[in-house]
């Protein structure tokens, strides 16, 4: 995990090329790193990440049932660390971004994209559910599209995802890094204090919901569908690259 400064602007990279998959470990330093940002003068924290990608998502092997309830808890943790923020959280998504790495975007206040990104929740296809997702993407788009991006599993490219209101911006591959650093300098363009409390109106009710639906949600993912022997099944196929045998039970 990297953080860097450029003048009001935290740079915050997950540091695990070349999936950045995101471990309890790399949960808990993202987490750290958030609430250092939150302690300085910083008006706009970037999240992104080093290499192709954004993440692919959580450590797999964390959601067996014997490690999923930390994993939840650090996860729950790091989102709303994000949530929460005072700054304006900008995920700048390039490469891939599924799963756990999906729902950091969607917890941020604006998504950018380069064209050629992936964004999605695959975890039905392993006999899971996403948490975050569930609680978070029926705020953002309209329930029946949120509904059917977790119940397919199918990756959205970036231009579907900012069709859907996913995603705020697309821009080229070869010019992104650039567009970014341009999108968030007209950020800074405007009064802090504005800022900070526009986004403390917009996000107050927002905030308080997913408080409520995270542990509701939280609850029947360790509590019922962890104890499935498909939710199992799911995680050791994918690991040993395997079809699934869906059991129903």
């Amino acid at each position: 995990m990297k953080v860097e400064y450029d003048g009001k602007v935290a740079w915050l990279k997950i540091s695990k090329p070349p999936l950045n998959i995101l471990d309890v470990k790399t949960m808990e330093e993202m987490t750290k790193a958030l609430r250092e940002i939150e302690k300085g003068d910083a008006v706009v924290t970037v999240i992104t990440a080093e290499g192709k990608h954004f993440s692919a998502g959580a450590e797999i092997k964390d959601h067996f049932p014997d490690k999923a309830p930390e994993m939840i808890e650090k996860f729950t943790e790091l989102i709303k660390a994000i949530l929460n923020s005072e700054k304006i959280t900008v995920a700048a998504v390039r490469g891939v971004a599924l799963g756990g790495g999906f729902e950091v975007a969607l917890a941020c206040d604006l998504v950018l994209a380069s064209e050629s990104s992936k964004l999605g929740n695959p975890e039905i296809l392993l006999g899971h559910y996403p948490p975050v997702s569930l609680a978070v993407l029926p705020q953002i788009i309209p329930a029946k599209l949120a509904f059917q991006i977790v119940i397919t599993g199918d990756n959205l490219d970036a231009k579907a995802a900012k069709e859907m209101g996913v995603v705020n911006e697309v821009f080229p591959d070869d010019e992104f890094d650039e567009e970014v650093k341009k999108f968030v300098g007209k950020l800074l363009e405007k009064s802090p204090i504005a800022l900070k409390l526009t986004k403390k109106a917009f996000r107050t009710s927002l905030t308080l919901q997913f408080d409520e639906k995270s542990r509701t949600i939280n609850d029947i993912y360790l509590l019922q569908l962890l104890k499935t022997e498909d939710a199992v099944e799911g995680l050791k196929a994918f690991l040993e690259k395997r079809k699934p045998e869906w059991k129903g039970r």
